[in-house]
C-alpha cells in the first residue's frame, strides 16, 4: 500500500492445529443438534472462540421439501428463492424445526437479528451465518480471516471512503474488482466505488465486525474494544441461574462458558500487549482476583465476581485440550492464541484450591526478536568469559537460576552466536519459545512418553555439533547429557539451583559420578533479572550503617557510601522503574575446581577455586548496579540473597582490630 500499511502485521495464515483468535469478533462452533452432555471436552474444531475452517456447505436458496417439513407458506418461498433465514437454514437440514422454534421464542422476548440469536444458542457458527446471508442475497461470502485484503485492491479506494460506507476493497480481477461490504444492496456505495476505481465491482458480504476492525486497524485506529465491566455485567446477565450454582463447574460444558468468552479474550489481549509474563487467575472467599506479573512483581489489576469463576475454568480448559470435569487433581496445558499478526504460546497450570481452581497462565511470545549476548546486561570481562565457554569443541554448560530468570533468553543468545551455518545446532525443548532460523528444535511430549532424555538420545543419531536441553530436570536427562558433552559435543542447558557453584552438588544429588561431571563440565552460569531505575525520577541518598557494611563484606573497601532510589513519575506509572536487566555470576571450571568436583567438594572449596579465574559472586555484581545506579540496595535485596550477619561481623570486628593496634 501507499501508505506503508502492511495486511501481513493485522491477518497470517492459519497454522495446522487450532488457534484461539483474540480478535475474532464472535464465538465460532459448530451446530448441535442436541445438547453433548457436560461430560464431555469438545473437539478442538468444535471450541468456541477458536479459528478454524468449516467444512464446505453449500447453501441453496430453492429447495424442494415435503409440505409436512415446513408450513406451506415457507415452502413456496423456498420454492420460488426468496426464503426467510431460518427456513433456507431448516431446508439445507442444518439446522431443525424445533431449534428454529426455540431461536423465534427467545426473539420474541428479545429482539434481535435471528441468525445472532442462533449463533448465540450454539445451533450455528459465524461462518455458516455468513454464507447462509449471502446465499440468501444471492452472492458470495467473503472470509476476511482466510482471504485478507490485497495491497493492489486497497489502493483502489480511499480508507475514509471505505470507512463511511463499511466496505473494503479485497481483491482484483482484471478489470473487475472485488468489494467486501456490510451492505452489499447499497447501491450508492457500490455507484461511489465504482467511479473511484474505474473498475467493475462485484460485492460480497463480510462480516460485520472484523470488516470494521480491519478498516480502524487500516486506518491506524485502535479497533472498538469493549471495556471489562461491560462484558462482566453482560456475563452475568447471560448466565442468569447459573451463577447459582457456582460451585458446580464440573457440571459446565461448552454452551456454558459462553458469556465469559469476551472476557477471557480481553483479559489475555491487555496481558500479551502490556508485556506481562504471567497471569494469575485467584479465586478468594467472595472474589476473583486477577493479576498480572510485570518486570518480575505481581500487580493487581482487577476484582471479578466469584460467581463467573466456574465458567472462567471451564472456558480456559477448553481452550487448552484439560478435562473440564476433573476438579481434584492440578492439570497443565498450553494455548496457542493469535493477535496483531503474532502468534503467542500460553502454558496454563491449574492447581485445585480452597475456593476454586488457581489458574496461572505464562506468556510465550514465539515472535519476540531474539536478543544479543550484548543487549543482556553483561560486563566485558563476563561476556569474554562467557563467549569462550560455550564456543568450546565439546563440553557441558549450564545456567541455572529460578523460573523467569531470563535463562532460556540467554542460551537462545549463545546459540544466535554459534549459529555461523558451519555447524549443526539441535534443540530439545518443553515447549520451543522461540523460532529460530536456520535450528533444528523439537519438543518433548510426556503424554506420548517422549521425555528430555528419549529426545536427546535421538536427536544425537542426527549428528549435531551443538544441543541445547531446555532443562535437566532427572538424572536420566543429566547423565544422558554428560555423556554426550563427552563425546564430541557441545551441549547447553539449565538447570534450577541458587547459584553457580550449587549446581554441582545439585548434579551429584541426581547420583551423576562425580569423575564423570569434572571431566564434562565446562562451566557454570547463574543469572537474576533485577528491575532497573528510572532516569527520570531517580535520586541519591546515602546508605544506611547497616547497608554500607553488608556492601563492604562482599565489595571490599569502603563499600557504597550512596544509593539511588525512584520516587515514581508518570513515565515509569509511578513505579520507580523501568525494564530489567539480567545479573550474573560465571564459575568456569578450571583444572582446580575440576580436582575439587571430582573430591566431592564443598560449595565454599569450589568458591575459593574459581576466584582466580575471574569468578565474581552474583551479590559482588549487583553491588556494582547499585553503585552505578542502575538498580536500588532494595531490589538487590528482593531477588539475590545477602548474609545480613556479615554487617553485624564487621561491627564486632572493628573493636577487636583496634584493640590490637
Amino acid at each position: 500500500m501507499s501508505n506503508g500499511f502492511s495486511w501481513s502485521n493485522v491477518l497470517s495464515e492459519l497454522d495446522e492445529h487450532p488457534i484461539v483468535d483474540l480478535e475474532a469478533p464472535a464465538p465460532e462452533e459448530r451446530r448441535k443438534s442436541v445438547r453433548k452432555p457436560a461430560f464431555l471436552v469438545p473437539k478442538p474444531s468444535q471450541m468456541t472462540g477458536f479459528v478454524q475452517e468449516e467444512n464446505d456447505v453449500e447453501i441453496k436458496r430453492t429447495a424442494v421439501v415435503d409440505e409436512e417439513d415446513l408450513p406451506p407458506d415457507s415452502a413456496k418461498r423456498l420454492q420460488k428463492g426468496n426464503p426467510f433465514l431460518g427456513e433456507m437454514l431448516v431446508a439445507n437440514k442444518l439446522i431443525g424445526q424445533e431449534e428454529l422454534d426455540r431461536a423465534l421464542e427467545v426473539q420474541r422476548t428479545t429482539p434481535g437479528p435471528l441468525g445472532r440469536i442462533l449463533v448465540k444458542l450454539g445451533y450455528i457458527s459465524e461462518t455458516l451465518l455468513l454464507r447462509a446471508l449471502a446465499a440468501q442475497m444471492g452472492i458470495s461470502p467473503w472470509q476476511l480471516e482466510k482471504d485478507p485484503p490485497t495491497a493492489e485492491a486497497m489502493d483502489l479506494l480511499p480508507l475514509e471512503v471505505c470507512e463511511q460506507s463499511q466496505m473494503l476493497p479485497v481483491a482484483v480481477k482484471g478489470d473487475l474488482l472485488v468489494l467486501a461490504m456490510k451492505n452489499p444492496m447499497d447501491v450508492q456505495a457500490i455507484d461511489l466505488a465504482r467511479n473511484l476505481s474505474k473498475h467493475r465491482i462485484e460485492t460480497v458480504l463480510a462480516n460485520e465486525d472484523r470488516l470494521a476492525n480491519l478498516i480502524a486497524r487500516a486506518l491506524g485506529k485502535a479497533a472498538p474494544v469493549t471495556s471489562i465491566d461491560s462484558l462482566v455485567t453482560q456475563a452475568l446477565d447471560e448466565a442468569g441461574p447459573r451463577t447459582k450454582h457456582a460451585r458446580d463447574d464440573n457440571q459446565l460444558g461448552e454452551i456454558d462458558t459462553r458469556p465469559v468468552v469476551g472476557m477471557v479474550n480481553q483479559v489475555l489481549t491487555e496481558a500479551i500487549r502490556g508485556g506481562v509474563s504471567d497471569v494469575h487467575i485467584e479465586p478468594r472467599f467472595n472474589r476473583v482476583e486477577v493479576r498480572f506479573r510485570m518486570d518480575g512483581q505481581m500487580q493487581l489489576v482487577r476484582e471479578l465476581p466469584l460467581e463467573l469463576m466456574p465458567m472462567l475454568a471451564a472456558r480456559l480448559k477448553i481452550m487448552s485440550e484439560l478435562d473440564i470435569v476433573e476438579t481434584r487433581l492440578p492439570q497443565d496445558g498450553h494455548i496457542t492464541v493469535k493477535l496483531d499478526g503474532r502468534t503467542i504460546d500460553l502454558r496454563i497450570s491449574v492447581c485445585p484450591n480452597f475456593h476454586g481452581p488457581r489458574i496461572v497462565l505464562r506468556i510465550l511470545d514465539r515472535a519476540m526478536s531474539l536478543k544479543k549476548l550484548d543487549d543482556l546486561g553483561f560486563t566485558n570481562d563476563n561476556c569474554e568469559l562467557f563467549k569462550s565457554l560455550v564456543d568450546k569443541p565439546y563440553g557441558l554448560f549450564l545456567v541455572t537460576g529460578p523460573t523467569g530468570s531470563g535463562k532460556t533468553t540467554t542460551l537462545y543468545a549463545a546459540l544466535g552466536e554459534l549459529n555461523n551455518g558451519k555447524n549443526t545446532i539441535l534443540t530439545c525443548e518443553d515447549p520451543v519459545e522461540y523460532d529460530i532460523d536456520g535450528i533444528g528444535q523439537s519438543q518433548v511430549n510426556e503424554k506420548v512418553g517422549l521425555t528430555f532424555a528419549k529426545q536427546l538420545r535421538a536427536l544425537l543419531r542426527q549428528d549435531p555439533d551443538v544441543i541445547l536441553v531446555g532443562e535437566i530436570r532427572d538424572s536420566e536427562t543429566a547423565e544422558t547429557a554428560i555423556r554426550a558433552s563427552i563425546t564430541g559435543h557441545m551441549v547447553l542447558s539449565t538447570l534450577h539451583c541458587n547459584n553457580a557453584p550449587g549446581a554441582i552438588p545439585r548434579l551429584l544429588d541426581m547420583k551423576i559420578d562425580p569423575f564423570l561431571l569434572s571431566t564434562s563440565i565446562v562451566g557454570i552460569m547463574s543469572q537474576r533479572l533485577v528491575r532497573v531505575l528510572c532516569t527520570d525520577c531517580r535520586t541519591k541518598r546515602p546508605v544506611s550503617d547497616h547497608d554500607r557494611r553488608l556492601s563492604q563484606a562482599y565489595m571490599g573497601g569502603d563499600g557504597l557510601s550512596h544509593e539511588w532510589t525512584g520516587a515514581g513519575c508518570p513515565n515509569c506509572n509511578g513505579n520507580g522503574f523501568k525494564g530489567r536487566r539480567a545479573v550474573h555470576e560465571i564459575m568456569p571450571v578450571t583444572g582446580s575446581v575440576s580436582d575439587v568436583i571430582a573430591k566431592r567438594g564443598t560449595v565454599e572449596e569450589l568458591h575459593a577455586a574459581a576466584l582466580p579465574y575471574g569468578y565474581k559472586t552474583l551479590q559482588e555484581a549487583v553491588l556494582q548496579l547499585v553503585q552505578s545506579g542502575i538498580t536500588s540496595f532494595a531490589e538487590a535485596r528482593r531477588m539475590i540473597f545477602f548474609d545480613e550477619a556479615l554487617a553485624k561481623a564487621q561491627v564486632i570486628e572493628a573493636p577487636r582490630m583496634l584493640a590490637a593496634s
